[in-house]
């Protein structure tokens, strides 16, 4: 309109035929064609407002888990808002906002929050199952943080996601999320890849514990458990009698220091390349 067009002027560029479509209400894109899907996720935003925020599938997909696909797109407002569900636009109105990310100029919900989202408006358990646990198995985030998030909001739809969260796994997630920031840090790192929660022995039989990665070749020991505790301390000690180079990492720096992390470890693949291979063994 502050460009010179009429109402009469918009409607007929938007006709079946015309070079114009009409998105969303109030959102037009100026060419014919099917849109992409990131100009299906910019109308959206246009149309919710800039205090709105992408949720669930979409938020998961922008976040890199792309194993997922949904027909409609799952958007937050806030609660003093009052905007209606359209087209492919699934609208909900919540007095939590969490604190958005930002990708690409787009605002998306961060990943618990999304997971939670998604989860709780599909049926099918294995469905659910599999949007709660990806963003966790990804290293995205916690499962504290997504059973905090699972408290804190709506109770519609959580209960069979609560019962999710208690289930016992084969690992257990908690050690599984940290292995996951480990295992995409080392996929761009400039070493060979590691065998993962490795039992090791001396070679007469002692065991000395398990390493979370483990350079056979050189022998070289990586930990990055949650804390470091008298148990932590035992295993590093018998590494270390048994000759075997440990690097150790906390989680913040695995998750917030990729560059000096990798460093390390460079540093001590090197070292355990450069001296004798300790005599202790695998045990698989």
């Amino acid at each position: 309109m502050a460009a010179g067009h009429s109402n009469y002027s918009v409607a007929v560029r938007c006709r079946p035929d015309g070079p114009w479509q009409q998105l969303l209400p109030g959102v037009l894109l100026l060419k014919s064609g099917q849109p992409t899907r990131r100009q299906r996720l910019k109308a959206a935003v246009l149309y919710a407002g800039p205090e709105a925020q992408i949720t669930g599938i979409e938020s998961l997909r922008a976040h890199g888990m792309h194993a997922f696909d949904a027909d409609d797109l799952h958007m937050l407002i806030p609660s003093n808002r009052r905007l209606s569900s359209r087209d492919y636009v699934r609208v909900e109105r919540t007095s939590r906002m969490p604190r958005a990310r930002n990708i690409r100029g787009i605002s998306f919900a961060p990943p618990y929050r999304a997971a939670v989202d998604a989860a709780r408006n599909l049926r099918d358990p294995g469905e659910q199952r599999a949007v709660l646990y990806a963003p966790m198995e990804a290293g995205l985030c916690t499962i504290d943080q997504v059973r905090a998030e699972i408290d804190a909001g709506a109770q519609r739809g959580t209960a069979a996601l609560r019962a999710m969260l208690d289930e016992v796994l084969p690992p257990p997630l908690a050690n599984t999320v940290p292995h996951s920031w480990a295992k995409r840090l080392l996929s761009d790192a400039p070493l060979p890849a590691p065998e993962w929660n490795v039992p090791l022995h001396t070679n007469s039989g002692e065991p000395l514990g398990v390493a979370d990665a483990w350079w056979d070749t050189v022998g070289l020991a990586w930990d990055f458990g949650n804390q470091y505790d008298t148990l932590t301390r035992r295993r590093h000690e018998a590494f270390s009698r048994a000759g075997v180079m440990v690097v150790r990492t906390d989680v913040a720096e695995l998750r917030g220091n990729a560059d000096r992390v990798v460093l390390a470890l460079a540093r001590g693949y090197y070292k355990a390349a450069n001296r004798p291979r300790p005599a202790v063994h695998v045990i698989g």
